[in-house]
């Protein structure tokens, strides 16, 4: 068997792991493909003769460069170094044992066991949230009660339809939400979540039987996702994690100045070079950041890698329109600056 036709199976995991480890479905995919390309150019370094699944694992520790934008200066994820992350991610959500996730992140034994101690009690002493059960199954909407309860968090409530979660959003606001993807009528469970999401900004951990299905890199895909059947364990550090991201995105988002976000801000690059309250500069400045989002939006679309639609020829077209525009308007701002 091929190197490309062993990896192929494992992959919608490792996606699971770089997302939850980046907290980002878009840095999570590209660490993986930044991995995958390396790997390509020094198949050397991965020795057939170990068992594929943690091989990978390893590979993808010693060749992804990527690290820096796991860790932030200030806020909750900076209370769990990046390596304590990977410890508990590996164990939890992964289901290596200690003994491979030493191997996998090149440390001794005891390194790891003290850090996935280290990071319950870091987790359990800094969260507290509100949780939200979207589930069918009433055995295991009582099981996930449990798990989250024995956390120390507050369950709102379980609803068992895309109807009943709206409603009871609605009345009893959640901080994190916990979601089948199938419910009892039939309708979707990430539907359910579209509509949640739409009123108000939870993080969200999807949990499913076919994680296969859901981890493609080929469209808008979850961050967290449980596997059934699951281990408390997993459900812990995945609550852990999503939380941890999500309060730190806030408090970040809290102290930092309210600068211009240029495509949010902004409906067009020619509505950014006209606004009268932005001197020079900063129009500048906010173009280049602006250009180089529409290059990796792009980028990401030609490689199957989008972040918001599926993947259209359409959209593709859109896209390169407003970068097109962007890039003039750039052109148009520099030659006025030099």
């Amino acid at each position: 068997m091929s190197l490309k036709a062993a990896l192929g199976p494992e992959l919608p995991y490792l996606r699971r792991y770089a997302r939850a480890l980046t907290g980002s479905q878009t840095l999570g995919d590209a660490a993986v493909r930044e991995s995958l390309e390396a790997l390509l150019a020094a198949p050397h370094e991965f020795d057939t003769d170990k068992p594929v699944r943690r091989e990978l694992y390893r590979v993808f520790h010693k060749l992804w460069r990527g690290m820096s934008a796991v860790s932030h200066d200030d806020g909750l994820v900076a209370s769990l170094p990046v390596h304590t992350r990977q410890a508990l991610l590996l164990t939890a959500v992964e289901g290596f044992s200690q003994h491979d996730a030493a191997y996998i992140l090149h440390c001794p034994i005891l390194q790891v066991k003290d850090e996935i101690a280290a990071a319950r009690q870091m987790i359990g002493d800094a969260l507290e949230a509100k949780v939200m059960i979207i589930e069918d199954e009433s055995i295991i909407a009582l099981h996930l009660k449990s798990i989250v309860e024995d956390l120390g968090h507050h369950v709102t409530g379980i609803a068992r339809t895309r109807d009943e979660a709206a409603k009871l959003a609605a009345s009893q606001p959640p901080e994190l939400m916990l979601a089948d993807i199938r419910l009892a009528d039939g309708s979707s469970g990430i539907d359910a979540v579209v509509d949640i999401l739409a009123m108000i900004d939870v993080p969200v951990i999807f949990i499913t039987a076919f994680p296969e299905r859901l981890l493609t890199g080929e469209r808008p895909e979850p961050t967290y996702l449980i596997t059934k059947p699951f281990e408390p364990e997993m459900v812990t550090a995945s609550i852990g994690q999503a939380l941890l991201y999500h309060r730190e995105q806030h408090a970040t988002a809290a102290l930092a100045d309210v600068a211009p976000q240029p495509r949010k801000d902004f409906e067009t690059p020619e509505a950014l070079l006209a606004d009268p309250d932005i001197n020079d500069a900063d129009k500048q400045a906010l173009l280049t950041d602006w250009d180089a989002e529409m290059d990796g939006r792009l980028n990401a679309e030609s490689e199957g890698m989008g972040v918001s639609d599926p993947i259209s020829a359409r959209k593709e077209g859109r896209l390169a329109d407003e970068a097109g525009h962007v890039k003039t308007a750039l052109t148009e701002i520099i030659q006025k600056n030099s």
